[in-house]
């Protein structure tokens, strides 16, 4: 996702880091097929709920695949069902810089904010996908509406959350 706030050259640097990674000696040293069968691992551990295990297949995988998106999310998905928020957000910036047509990275973005209790950057960073969908018309339109799901929840007022948390008591 675009984002006309940060600068050019920062995300010129980011996308030269990129080229850099994707050129390093590391990522030739496990065949496609290899880092294909630690992913369907991965995958299944995390199908399985036992995200720390898939973490460990994951930063194996980013290791020698650092740019590889798929990694990336399974690696971002592993660090925030482990409720390490920071790092994950860390995963899915890179991911919104680097894959920047795909919403979903901005989403989970902003669920990790929402998931630290910060509400005012979470907002923040949902109107910049919304911004984006609305410019773009070419934009995920289910991606556009979980963002617009996460708006809603976000701009809902507070006295009525309490009221039904007090009348649940």
């Amino acid at each position: 996702m675009s984002n006309p706030i940060h600068d050019s050259s920062n995300v010129q640097s980011i996308l030269d880091l990129k080229d850099a990674l994707e050129s390093l000696p590391s990522t030739s040293r496990l065949s496609n097929s290899d880092t294909e069968a630690i992913y369907a691992l991965g995958h299944q551990l995390v199908v399985q709920g036992r995200y720390e295990t898939a973490y460990r297949y994951f930063s194996l995988l980013t290791l020698y695949k650092p740019t590889h998106t798929a990694y990336l999310q399974g690696l971002a998905l592993c660090y925030r069902m482990l409720e390490r928020y920071d790092e994950a957000l860390n995963v899915y910036s890179f991911l919104a810089t680097v894959d920047t047509d795909n919403l979903d990275h901005g989403i989970a973005i902003v669920e990790c904010l929402l998931l630290k209790r910060e509400f005012d950057e979470a907002k923040h960073n949902v109107e910049l996908v919304l911004q984006y969908c609305k410019e773009n018309a070419a934009a995920d339109t289910k991606a556009a509406e979980r963002a617009q799901v996460l708006m809603d929840l976000l701009c809902a007022p507070v006295q009525g959350a309490q009221g039904a948390v007090a009348a649940g008591a």
